[in-house]
């Protein structure tokens, strides 16, 4: 359904929004996004304010009694709906806050997904709530979810969701137990790892229809420089700058938060040739047969070859290890004579294979 909501001056603190980036759109790939946060009276959090700004709506906290109104902030909901509960989303809301007691509670949770700009308004909110109907299929939770639109100063692409999940099993008409899975920290992190995976799955179904097809890769970068053999550090995440800030840098004027950024983004630059040249050699590696191996390192020419890309994946590893991820200088310890000693085994293991193909080497040293 469409947003209904009218126009009035809203009142209090908007929560936090992430500012999406889409890192990997030079690739021509759909980037994944999806965080979780609860919604804990012990940080100051409730569902009722979460579901006014989410939705722009106006919805009143029937246990604190704070009038929580957004809807002076409309005009960038794209789509509002919700799944697994019979009234609307601040019926839910309230519900929400009155079934939990303690004055630390969790009332509920908070997840913000990108939505892959190749879809559609349509396609958009369907992925959206058939991804809410796979988590009250798995957890029996009620969910609200709000579409929002890319932000008139900020990325275009940049569509995205919010939705608000119930920390109780719901009937549709009442909230019942907990969802105690979700609390637990060793079932909690499996929990969330199958939203992804799920999230993934709507998303290419939704993708497989368009012209590009793209694959959401769902990992973080950590995860993505492990698959590559890169160290963690080699690719430093941003800093999460959020409202004040953002607007501030759109005006022009600099941050602190903004200046690592620019920080990290320039290393970032600076590492690319190399992230390339792994790439490059990985799929080199990949394309070579078992057989065109052994043939390769029966051939001194074509082991030489080989070394050297052996070593050109080394030497970067080794670089990457020995440069500080906050300054982006080489580290002044003895880990930095790690590089000069394996370009120097390096260099002496080439001149060997350079010599053995000439037929230079005497019997000693073969």
């Amino acid at each position: 359904m469409r947003c209904p909501f009218g126009t009035t001056r809203g009142q209090g603190q908007a929560p936090d929004t992430p500012h999406l980036r889409r890192e990997g759109r030079k690739q021509g790939m759909a980037i994944g996004y999806l965080k979780v946060s609860t919604i804990s009276r012990g940080r100051g959090a409730t569902a009722c304010a979460r579901m006014a700004y989410v939705c722009r709506a106006r919805i009143a906290d029937p246990r604190t009694e704070i009038m929580h109104d957004y809807r002076r902030k409309r005009d960038d909901v794209e789509a509002v709906g919700v799944v697994g509960w019979k009234g609307d989303a601040a019926s839910l809301a309230a519900e929400m806050s009155k079934s939990e007691k303690r004055k630390d509670a969790c009332e509920g949770r908070s997840i913000i997904v990108a939505l892959p700009h190749e879809l559609d308004a349509d396609t958009r909110e369907r992925v959206v709530r058939l991804w809410c109907e796979d988590l009250r299929a798995r957890h029996g939770v009620a969910c609200a979810y709000a579409l929002h639109l890319p932000d008139a100063h900020g990325d275009e692409r940049n569509f995205h969701a919010h939705v608000i999940v119930s920390a109780r099993r719901s009937d549709g008409l009442a909230l019942k137990e907990k969802t105690r899975e979700l609390d637990n920290p060793r079932t909690g992190g499996v929990e969330v790892e199958a939203w992804r995976v799920a999230w993934a799955a709507r998303c290419d179904e939704a993708l497989t229809q368009t012209s590009t097809a793209p694959r959401v890769d769902m990992r973080s970068w950590k995860r993505r420089l492990e698959a590559e053999g890169l160290p963690n550090g080699f690719i430093e995440p941003q800093e999460h700058l959020g409202p004040a800030r953002a607007a501030a840098e759109r005006r022009g004027q600099r941050t602190a938060a903004g200046e690592r950024n620019r920080r990290r983004r320039r290393r970032r630059a600076a590492r690319a040739p190399m992230l390339r040249e792994h790439e490059a050699t990985k799929r080199k590696g990949e394309e070579m047969s078992g057989i065109e191996k052994t043939q390769t390192r029966q051939d001194p020419q074509g082991l030489e070859a080989l070394a050297r890309r052996a070593a050109a994946q080394s030497h970067m590893k080794h670089t990457a290890k020995i440069v500080s991820p906050s300054t982006g200088q080489r580290l002044p310890t003895r880990k930095a004579g790690m590089l000069d000693k394996a370009q120097s085994s390096l260099d002496g293991f080439l001149s060997g294979i350079e010599r053995s193909a000439r037929g230079e080497l005497g019997d000693e040293e073969r």
